[in-house]
């Protein structure tokens, strides 16, 4: 069963977050802003990677998005400043500004942030540069910034556990064909798989070759030379259903406890 990574809302993790204020306030504002450029990403991705965004893309996309939106302006705001008045609007350039008035202790401030798209040949050089102006003294303040750095160091962490879970679960699958399709495979059938590795040609000497090379004084006759010569290939079968069924079989629970060692870790990390 496929784990299912619970992607939280984003206005679920402002609730969560420690900080509130101004921020929380104008992220809120800024929410149909903030789903465009989104969906300017989406577009470059699509191109891109000729598939559609998976939920981890679409998340990982708007913590990137609203983290550096949140730097640029935590920088110079503190949690006890009031929003007075937001708006926004795209530039000739195409462009996304950001028009906010702040009151501090009786006292209103303008801060005006501008969105640079800034694009390249791949995903990787796609990103927005946020500039902003303001006669805001600066705070350094960091504590959000903090939160979502922290924020997108577990989605990444989350990814990486995802491939290596999604890599456990194509083993074994590899492995599930692998003995099924061995299973069915007749005593004769190995054999012949046997008999196209060079190192099983001795199963198929002849008596009369035995006697030709004068190594028919190491047997009991030729009945002795055939007997053991049976043996020989039972053992050599035998080995080859080991290597190629028991084994795998062991292997496959091994991968499987490692499994679910691994969707324990996911899960708890998810809820954690």
């Amino acid at each position: 069963m496929e784990t299912k990574k619970r992607i939280p809302t984003f206005e679920g993790f402002l609730l969560e977050s420690s900080t509130k204020g101004i921020i929380y306030d104008i992220l809120l504002a800024l929410e149909d802003d903030i789903q465009s450029l989104i969906n300017k990403y989406e577009e470059v991705f699509q191109k891109t990677y000729e598939r559609p965004m998976s939920q981890y893309d679409k998340e990982h996309a708007r913590l990137i998005i609203t983290f550096d939106m949140i730097k640029s302006i935590e920088v110079y705001t503190l949690p006890t400043d009031i929003l007075v008045s937001i708006s926004s609007s795209v530039s000739h350039k195409g462009n996304l500004e950001i028009s906010a008035i702040i009151n501090r202790d009786g006292q209103n401030f303008n801060l005006n942030t501008e969105v640079i798209y800034v694009g390249g040949y791949n995903i990787v050089r796609l990103h927005y540069r946020y500039i902003t102006k303001t006669n805001l003294p600066k705070t350094n303040s960091n504590k959000l910034t903090n939160e979502y750095s922290e924020k997108i160091k577990k989605l990444s962490k989350l990814e990486k556990m995802n491939k290596e879970i999604e890599s456990y679960r194509n083993r074994i699958k590899y492995n599930d064909e692998k003995i099924a399709t061995n299973s069915k495979l007749s005593d004769e059938e190995i054999f012949d798989l046997l008999l196209k590795e060079d190192n099983y040609n001795y199963l198929t000497v002849t008596w009369d070759e035995i006697v030709r090379r004068g190594a028919d004084k190491n047997y009991g006759g030729e009945n002795d030379f055939k007997s053991k010569q049976q043996e020989s290939i039972n053992d050599a079968i035998d080995f080859w259903k080991t290597k190629n069924i028991r084994w795998t079989i062991e292997n496959n629970m091994a991968l499987k406890k490692s499994l679910s060692k691994l969707e324990t870790k996911l899960s708890q990390l998810i809820d954690g």
